[in-house]
């Protein structure tokens, strides 16, 4: 029994130990333990995810939903998927909830900066490409863009493209979209029968003087006549008749060989053009050398030599084993692809097409034009990518496709540039586009990623009434910046920061006051939610001989380039309040004791992104202090 007592007594004597612990040391058995907390937070991928989760903030979804509409709660959802916010699922609506289960040991005037992302959506222009159709280049198309006796080319080239708008519909509702697919290549094709009669009429009439360069006959003749001497620089033109045997020399210096015939008299083998060049002096790409009567030469540039076609020659005039030539490093200064043997012809027609293209029209103002827009690059998803990947049209998982494509289309795009993808989306024909930015490293789309920091704050529980605190004493000078328009020697600076009275301003140096101008000013604060925002602080102007008003003002900007002098901020000055007695209410200037402000409308912003700068003007001579501290932009207190 005396054990039992004693354990009894010794379990109250602990239990009043305790208490008066408690009592004595942590406030007494009311003691309630605060947790008061200023602190700048980005979301993670994580808390979107969490957000979605917490059961707050999915009844706050559902209370927002009816029977026939529940996409609030769709939009809510999509909080997860994006890792963003968006223009129906806002971050003042669901973060709170958030804060509550993350941070529950938070006490009344905890505060939150809180940066996230916004997803906007896509850009709204996208849109207009739904409505986009197709049109595909038919045969008779292609032969009315060819003309006559140029039809039976199916594709167009770099001399034909700009023709393409002529064969369109002739009327079209204004800013109709056309996807126009049409097969191309890059090198331009011949025509013609073989015997240079299908030479255009005029080209060799007159005289060598008149036309400017001799036919093989008249340079042979000029030689023989004394006129003409080996090294004399000449032009001669001719039909190209028969190709010297493939030249050792093409490898080496990309140049051909060939024999020009008299178009005149017929004579052929009378003047041969050695290891010559194309026009504009160009290398030849590529000599398919089969016989001295079958051979296709390509040039840098893509064009096609034949035998047929008509040329002129320009270089040194020579005579070799009794063959005169125009001697090695001459070029052709004229070329008319007219006439090609009939093999070459067959041959041509054949010949396939690089690949289908798909180009965007848009109908404006009677005609058709290729479709620009300043803020993005826009291209077509062409016709052989479809083939490519097995589809037919491409599903919204099929980015991949897309951005395969940007990539290849664009290897040297500069980042940040925005490039849209139009391309087929349904099996109907249907049309759709996305946008991509490019990062540096990948293409990626382009949702409408903004950035947001807005201030939450605990009373009762969490809301975003505030958009911009900062206390200054104890915390430093933080995010406000200070720019200096008039600070000369002996001073060093104006603006300051002090621990026990806040950011301070004086022009008062060596016991002499200094002419000065200084400005300090807040981050960026964004009021696009803003209902009736207010802004106050405490101040303090001591030691002053002057007038406070000629000191000291604030003043607002919604264009803020980052150089208080610019005149594109259009600052705006705020209006101090005035006492019952008519008085501005603004320190005295004779004492340290802060007083506050009181409210100051900020309504005239609402809808803006502002800074508030402090300006610090002194003319010298007279200066006195200004402290300022407890900065805060929010909503009236209910």
């Amino acid at each position: 029994m005396k054990k039992i007592l004693f354990f009894f007594a010794s379990v109250l004597l602990f239990a009043s130990c305790e208490n008066f612990y408690i009592d004595q040391n942590l406030g007494g058995s009311e003691y309630d333990p605060t947790d008061v907390r200023t602190i700048d937070y980005t979301l993670t991928d994580a808390d979107y995810k969490s957000i979605v989760s917490n059961k707050s903030n999915i009844a706050l979804a559902l209370a927002e939903c009816t029977p026939e509409d529940s996409s609030a709660y769709t939009a809510f959802l999509q909080i997860a998927n994006d890792l963003a916010f968006n223009k129906v699922a806002v971050a003042d609506v669901y973060v709170p909830a958030f804060l509550g289960a993350k941070f529950p040991q938070l006490s009344k005037g905890s505060l939150f900066n809180i940066t996230y992302k916004t997803c906007e959506g896509a850009p709204a222009y996208l849109s207009t490409f739904a409505s986009t159709t197709k049109y595909t280049l038919s045969t008779e198309d292609y032969d009315a863009i060819w003309g006559e006796g140029k039809t039976g080319t199916y594709y167009l080239t770099p001399a034909t493209i700009m023709q393409l708008t002529s064969v369109l519909p002739a009327e079209a509702e204004e800013g109709a979209i056309l996807a126009v697919v049409y097969d191309y290549k890059d090198t331009e094709p011949s025509f013609g029968g073989g015997n240079g009669n299908d030479e255009p009429k005029g080209f060799f009439d007159g005289t060598s003087d008149s036309r400017g360069f001799y036919t093989t006959s008249e340079a042979i003749a000029a030689v023989d006549a004394g006129m003409i001497a080996k090294d004399d620089s000449i032009k001669v033109g001719g039909i190209i008749s028969r190709w010297f045997r493939k030249s050792s020399a093409f490898d080496k210096y990309h140049s051909v060989s060939f024999f020009v015939m008299d178009p005149v008299t017929g004579q052929e083998h009378e003047f041969e053009f050695y290891n010559c060049y194309s026009l504009d002096k160009d290398s030849f790409a590529t000599f398919e050398y089969t016989d001295e009567m079958n051979a296709i030469c390509f040039d840098v540039d893509g064009r096609e030599f034949h035998l047929g076609d008509t040329v002129v020659g320009a270089g040194k005039y020579t005579i070799y084993n009794g063959t005169h030539e125009l001697n090695t490093n001459c070029y052709l200064t004229e070329w008319r692809p007219v006439s090609a043997p009939a093999a070459v012809a067959a041959k041509k027609a054949a010949a396939a097409a690089n690949g289908k293209k798909t180009a965007l029209y848009q109908y404006s103002n009677g005609k058709w034009t290729a479709y620009k827009n300043e803020a993005a690059t826009v291209v077509a998803i062409p016709e052989d990518v479809y083939s490519a990947v097995g589809f037919t049209y491409l599903l919204d998982k099929n980015k991949d496709v897309m951005t395969t494509f940007l990539a290849q289309e664009f290897p040297y795009a500069q980042a940040g540039k925005a490039f849209n993808v139009v391309y087929v989306s349904t099996k109907e024909g249907a049309y759709n586009a996305i946008e991509f930015i490019y990062d540096g490293a990948t293409f990626v789309e382009n949702l409408g990623m903004s950035q947001t920091t807005t201030t939450f704050s605990l009373s009762d529980v969490w809301g975003s009434t505030i958009y911009y605190k900062q206390y200054i004493m104890g915390e430093g000078q933080g995010k406000l910046t200070i720019q200096d328009v008039i600070c000369n020697e002996p001073m060093s600076y104006v603006w300051y920061y002090s621990a026990a009275y806040g950011m301070c301003a004086s022009a008062f140096k060596n016991d002499v006051s200094w002419e000065s101008e200084s400005w300090l000013i807040t981050p960026m604060i964004d009021l696009s939610r803003a209902k009736m925002p207010e802004f106050s602080f405490d101040h303090a102007f001591n030691k002053a001989e002057g007038d406070f008003l000629n000191e000291c003002s604030v003043w607002v900007s919604t264009s803020y380039t980052g150089n208080v002098t610019d005149a594109a901020n259009n600052w705006v000055q705020l209006e101090w309040n005035t006492l019952e007695d008519g008085t501005l209410d603004v320190p005295a200037g004779v004492s340290w004791t802060f007083q506050p402000t009181g409210k100051l409308d900020m309504s005239q912003f609402v809808g803006e992104k502002i800074h508030i700068a402090f300006r610090y003007k002194t003319v010298g001579g007279k200066s006195g202090t200004w402290e300022i501290r407890n900065l805060l932009l929010s909503e009236p207190e209910n």
